[in-house]
């Protein structure tokens, strides 16, 4: 195990025992605006999950509407990614393409993240592969934010990008 993965499995073990259980399954269509005061809204963010050996960390640079960033997925016993994303922030939801590789090949897939106070929820539906082999959400796809995988804000210092 190499030095950044035990800094990641520290990290999220701190988080995970100073955070509250949320909701399952929240369904939003379009979410509403949720003010936050603890992190920021322009500038450098990080988020975390880490729990049952598993780790997705975000590093997030939001400037007015545009956010770019990196993500780490890193799953216990299955094949994870690591990559860069684009994209921009309607509300406190971010629609974003997601450049990635895993296993050596390199892909592209659309991402929406819901931005709620300091959680992050990734998004979910039904998906297509479109002409340019993009994978993208169906034009009228009903987009679930399951908190399975919540991502909590750190401190971007903790992470190792």
């Amino acid at each position: 195990m190499n030095i950044l993965s035990k800094t990641i499995i520290l990290t999220l073990v701190a988080v995970n025992l100073s955070c509250k259980e949320s909701p399952k399954n929240e369904t939003t269509p379009l979410p509403t605006k949720i003010e936050d005061t603890t992190v920021s809204k322009i500038g450098e963010q990080c988020y975390l999950y880490a729990k049952n050996n598993d780790t997705i960390a975000v590093l997030w640079n939001e400037n007015k509407t545009l956010v770019t960033g990196k993500i780490i997925f890193n799953f216990y016993e299955k094949d994870g990614s690591h990559g860069a994303f684009e994209g921009i922030m309607k509300g406190d939801t971010l629609y974003a393409d997601y450049n990635f590789e895993s296993e050596g090949t390199k892909s592209k897939r659309e991402i929406i993240f819901l931005k709620k106070g300091n959680t992050l929820l990734q998004g979910y539906g039904d998906v297509e592969v479109d002409a340019h082999e993009t994978t993208v959400f169906k034009k009228d796809a009903k987009i679930t934010f399951d908190d399975q995988f919540p991502l909590t804000a750190v401190a971007c210092d903790t992470l190792n990008f």
